[in-house]
């Protein structure tokens, strides 16, 4: 439903309705005048959300009351209706005015009966109606018959996760796939705490549509942020994906879309644009090929975009813009990703094979600050003709783009971003940098605005780790450098029921009344009653302590822990003794092709060096001494309380949960301190110039086996007694991103190997790039001289 606009009779100052000290309604119990309310109306054409917050109303408070869609707001009958809305309008007997600027939310029963509940925008009315059962919960309080107004600290807060929310994936707890259902109360979960936008582009496929020669692993990269092609045609590419794989895909944004409305969440996409295209559609149109975008360590096929020079290409864009938003008119922004997952932009310099692309957007042998400004002004125009095309159905869509990919552009690119064309930031400056302020003043002059980012988890790899003092610190720290749109990574409701850190977000944005410690303290009594709420803080904060102390392994500590498939490889000191028939049923599903040399050196990934002797040597001190020590103290804390709660079914399901939830954060500790002694024992041994430090290492490194070795075999424990949720799983088995159903049996065959290789002195082969792949006739030392 498109949302109404409403005019309102403003009569009443703003500070008449927001100050508790002029003069106190005299009035009877609040519940009293809640249960006079005789109808909940809601405008017909209003957002989704406000049909949604009624029925809830009547669900949860009043059963016996009748709900009822009207046409023209201005007829209400004032006595005995309870109003339900959005925006700014309607005339009642004390009307509001809103703040001059930001969101606003208000509520206000009369003694009569009926009242308002109503929202500056459709995004915040689910949580103000969360916050009225909460108010409604203290009879003694009379704030809502005076009229109760909050302002949200962030105008937009995009609910994300790092570990991809919206997959159809596996929840170990029920044994069954996540469904449409566990998105919803999700989403449900997102409204409540205060997120405005939520990512809905979910693949109907578990795997991409593209795929890649034997031992290629790139086409991996295409199972999430599908392009646009992935769900709608024009002339131009008519028939190059399959009609029911698109269909498919589109009819599930639909819905995903849908369900994120009706809790007034606004929906997007993150997409990697412009992604590369098929080559048959290259084949048909030679002339409009781009730049080739894949990563040449990790293909064996190059990919190329459509060139974007081309007005024919970029009207293609356009329409499937415009068809998609008129398929999908929830819609409300997307979040590119660029130069990455097999997108980018023509002759840039990041681009993985370097500056190329097609033959219209700078003539040859040009310097290079020509061809960048010739670039970045192909990217800026593209990016207008997306943001036109949006606009022409849809005037408050927005294009948020991130440039950290394309850095050397970057300025070029900024001086033309205006009116619905953002910039998402990776990292985050000085809150103190008075040119960073000049900065926003001057995004925002132009309509265009800047997006920051920042974490409601625990830790990337292990979900509902708590930590809410750090979460509202982070937000603390964004709202204090002036950011009011903000991207949240948050773990979602179906996999880590009993979040600490998503009610610290709640407390930031919704709350500003209420001190931290009571909004924890609450939320421990409401989950585990009087008795044991204290406890649960202290682990909650003593885990808190412990996440800000936990080193971050630069790519290991994040999505690298999956891709290089840590928790289920053996970690032994000369990799390479293992044959590779031992090793394959990780290397399948790692982000390596046959001759990495990550496959023997924890060091390496392709050309770069991941870690040094130094700097592991320093993360595996403070695992050591700062990390280790402290997690085993509290993991025996909730080990004493989780007994002495055994048999109170509601209190023990949170203690058996924040317990497991604490092994397994171990279990992603140790493995993270044995990755920096691998690489500090191994290569510290091979670098070693005296007998002495060589012994070290070789001790260094027999520890770190030990050490992993015991992990592996706590972990596979956790993991057979266990029914918690505390990483991501794929039902139907393995890929690059998400480990499978089968992660016991994969640590059993760890536990294995690492015992058979464990006793080989340290060794790196440093001519394994250069090796061929089995079958070859051509032998290494044939050519290793050359």
């Amino acid at each position: 439903m498109k949302k109404a606009h409403i005019l309102l009779c403003l009569v009443a100052p703003f500070g008449a309705l927001t100050s508790s000290s002029a003069g106190s309604i005299s009035s009877p119990d609040v519940l009293a005048a809640l249960h006079r309310t005789q109808t909940i109306a809601y405008p017909v054409a209003g957002a989704a959300v406000s049909e949604t917050v009624a029925l809830a109303l009547r669900n949860e408070l009043l059963p016996d009351v009748r709900v009822v869609a009207i046409s023209d707001t201005h007829d209400i009958p004032q006595d005995g209706v309870l109003f339900v809305g959005t925006g700014a309008g309607h005339r009642w007997r004390r009307p509001v005015v809103p703040p001059e600027d930001g969101p606003w939310m208000f509520a206000r029963l009369e003694e009569g009966g009926g009242g308002v509940i109503r929202a500056s925008h459709p995004n915040f009315l689910y949580a103000l109606f969360e916050l009225v059962k909460e108010q409604l919960a203290d009879p003694d309080e009379d704030e809502l018959l005076e009229g109760w107004l909050r302002q949200p600290k962030f105008r937009w807060l995009t609910g994300r996760d790092d570990v991809h929310l919206l997959r159809l994936g596996y929840t170990k707890r029920r044994r069954a796939p996540v469904t449409l259902a566990d998105i919803e109360a999700s989403f449900k979960e997102v409204a409540r705490v205060g997120g405005t936008h939520v990512v809905v582009n979910e693949p109907a496929s578990r795997f991409p549509y593209e795929t890649g020669p034997d031992g290629e692993m790139y086409y991996r990269f295409y199972s999430y942020a599908g392009d646009l092609d992935q769900y709608v045609q024009t002339k131009l590419n008519k028939g190059t994906y399959p009609r029911d794989y698109r269909e498919a895909n589109l009819a599930l944004l639909k819905r995903i879309s849908q369900l994120a409305a009706k809790y007034g969440l606004t929906p997007g996409m993150y997409i990697a644009n412009p992604r590369s295209v098929p080559e048959s559609l290259l084949e048909k149109y030679p002339f409009l090929r781009g730049a080739r975008v894949d990563h040449t360590f990790r293909s064996f096929r190059p990919r190329y975009t459509l060139t974007l020079a081309h007005p024919a290409v970029r009207w293609h864009y356009a329409e499937l813009l415009r068809t998609l938003l008129a398929e999908v008119p929830e819609l409300g922004f997307v979040i590119t990703l660029i130069n990455d997952s097999g997108s980018g932009f023509e002759y840039t310099a990041s681009l993985y094979p370097g500056r190329n692309g097609g033959p219209y957007v700078v003539r040859e042998w040009r310097p290079d600050h020509e061809i960048a400004r010739a670039a970045a002004e192909n990217v800026v125009r593209y990016y207008r003709v997306l943001r036109d095309a949006a606009h022409e159905t849809h005037p408050d869509f927005r294009i948020i783009t991130g440039l950290k990919n394309i850095a050397e552009e970057a300025e070029i690119i900024l001086d033309g971003l205006d009116n619905g064309i953002d910039r998402r930031l990776v990292s985050q400056r000085s809150d103190y940098d008075p040119d960073w302020h000049a900065t926003m003043e001057e995004f925002r002059a132009r309509r265009s605005y800047l997006y920051s980012q920042t974490s409601a988890t625990g830790s990337r790899q292990v979900l509902g780790v708590p930590s809410p003092w750090r979460t509202y610190e982070n937000l603390k720290t964004q709202h204090k450098v002036g950011f009011q749109r903000l991207g949240v990574s948050m773990d979602p409701l179906f996999l880590a029921p009993f979040d600490i850190n998503r009610e610290a977000l709640r407390a930031f944005q919704l709350r500003p009344g209420v001190p931290l410690d009571s909004a924890i303290a609450a939320t421990a009594r409401r989950w585990v009653g009087q008795m044991h709420a204290g406890r649960l803080v202290e682990i909650w904060r003593q885990t808190d302590r412990i996440v800000a102390a936990t080193p971050n392994l630069p790519l290991y500590g994040g999505q690298g822990f999956t891709w290089y498939r840590f928790w289920v490889r053996p970690f032994v000191p000369d990799i390479s003794k293992i044959p590779e028939s031992e090793q394959r049923y990780y290397l399948e599903y790692m982000l390596s092709i046959f001759n990495n040399p990550h496959n023997i050196d924890f060091r390496a990934d392709a050309l770069w060096e991941i870690q040094s002797i130094k700097d592991s040597d320093g993360f595996v001190e403070q695992f050591d001494a700062d990390v280790l020590p402290r997690l085993q103290e509290v993991i025996a804390l909730a080990k004493e309380t989780l007994d002495e709660v055994r048999g109170k079914d509601d209190i023990e399901a949170v203690f058996v949960d924040l317990n497991d939830r604490l092994l397994a954060y171990r279990a992603y500790c140790k493995t993270l301190r044995n990755i920096s002694a691998w690489i500090a024992g191994v290569h510290g041994y091979l670098e070693a110039d005296n007998e002495t430090d060589r012994t070290a290492r070789r001790n260094q490194v027999e520890d770190m086996v030990d050490n992993e070795l015991q992990n592996a075999n706590e972990l596979l424990d956790l993991w057979n007694s266990s029914s918690t949720d505390f990483f991501p799983l794929w039902e139907i088995g393995e890929t690059m991103h998400t480990y499978g159903a089968n992660l016991g049996e994969l640590l059993e065959k760890k536990i294995e190997l690492t015992r058979r290789y464990r006793n080989h002195p340290p060794f790196v082969d440093p001519d394994y790039m250069w090796r061929m792949p089995d079958g070859s006739e051509l032998k290494e030392s044939e050519y290793l001289g050359y």
